[in-house]
């Protein structure tokens, strides 16, 4: 294997794993500064604590953001649709297929512990500005995290991963580390994290049936939201605030999660599973996606410019 060989594939492309190495110290270079730098503003303008979190997630989601756009176009050679956010109408359905799915997904594994009698669920008595307040406040804090971990988790790093490894291990690698991201979370427990690496694989299926991460997106959000704000409970074992109805877990843990939220019991297995099977019947990429997809694997950035070569040809060489 020549020195190329190591660096560039026989379809002229930069190898996978040293695409990711790039994205990964990048990000890594670029974050730790301005996480720091966004969290000395905060402190300078005296924001609430709460929205710190948001602070954080929205720094660490416009610079992959950014700087998937920028690999894509400068190093890979290919249109930045093909990170999946391709702005079309075709996108839209697809966001609006995922915050279905993640409300309903949700909803089934409130609403069967519910009547089985092992969930207790109860308006919040506050007044309207206190739904308000927590409705802008909940809604912001998930958009920004569905982004975010969807970006990361499902973005340019995965999908340099599925080139070279192939999608099955992509998934399992970083559904697996998706589980590994919320092992610091409040009331973890090991059922919990089983099933955040369920949720792992659900998403990357996802994007690996319609090639976009609209319909991860909207399903990351609704699941979020649905859970916090609207039934009240713990989010990955995170309680919310300001929630629309308060709900109290008082059945077996193996079913409701407990304090981890519903993430940590068999209702959202059964739910996630579901899901897949839906997903993977039911959804392709669009048209549009398809052809951005051919047009990426035509892309050849470390192909030698013939016609340059010929240029430096001694002309002594040639026949007259």
């Amino acid at each position: 294997m020549t020195t190329q060989e190591v660096f560039i594939n026989k379809n002229y492309q930069m190898r996978a794993g040293w695409r990711v190495l790039i994205f990964i110290v990048a990000f890594i270079l670029i974050s730790m500064p301005s996480v720091y730098l966004g969290l000395l503003f905060t402190k300078f303008l005296e924001f609430p604590k709460e929205y710190n979190e948001i602070i954080v997630k929205f720094l660490t989601t416009i610079i992959p953001l950014g700087l998937s756009f920028f690999l894509l176009k400068k190093l890979d050679n290919r249109s930045t649709d093909y990170l999946g956010l391709k702005t079309d109408r075709a996108g839209f359905i697809e966001l609006a297929w995922g915050l279905l799915i993640g409300f309903v997904m949700l909803t089934i594994a409130v609403l069967i512990p519910y009547a089985m009698g092992y969930v207790t669920l109860q308006f919040a008595a506050e007044p309207p500005s206190y739904f308000f307040s927590g409705l802008a406040f909940n809604l912001l804090l998930f958009i920004v995290v569905g982004f975010n971990e969807e970006i990361l988790f499902r973005g340019y790093i995965f999908q340099a991963t599925g080139e070279g490894l192939g999608f099955i291990s992509a998934t399992l690698l970083y559904s697996l580390l998706f589980g590994a991201a919320h092992l610091g979370n409040p009331n973890v427990s090991v059922f919990g994290i089983i099933n955040i690496v369920l949720a792992g694989v659900l998403l990357s299926l996802a994007y690996i049936k319609t090639r976009a991460l609209w319909m991860p997106i909207g399903i990351h959000i609704a699941w979020n939201f649905t859970q916090g704000y609207i039934w009240g409970l713990p989010v990955s074992g995170t309680t919310v605030i300001q929630p629309m109805i308060i709900a109290q877990e008082i059945g077996p843990d193996e079913i409701t999660g407990g304090s981890f939220g519903p993430e940590g019991g068999i209702m959202c297995s059964i739910v996630c599973i579901g899901a897949c099977l839906l997903i993977w019947k039911y959804f392709t990429p669009s048209d549009a996606m398809k052809q951005v997809i051919q047009e990426a694997k035509a892309a050849q950035p470390f192909k030698p410019d013939i016609s340059k070569s010929a240029s430096n040809t001694n002309p002594d060489s040639e026949v007259s």
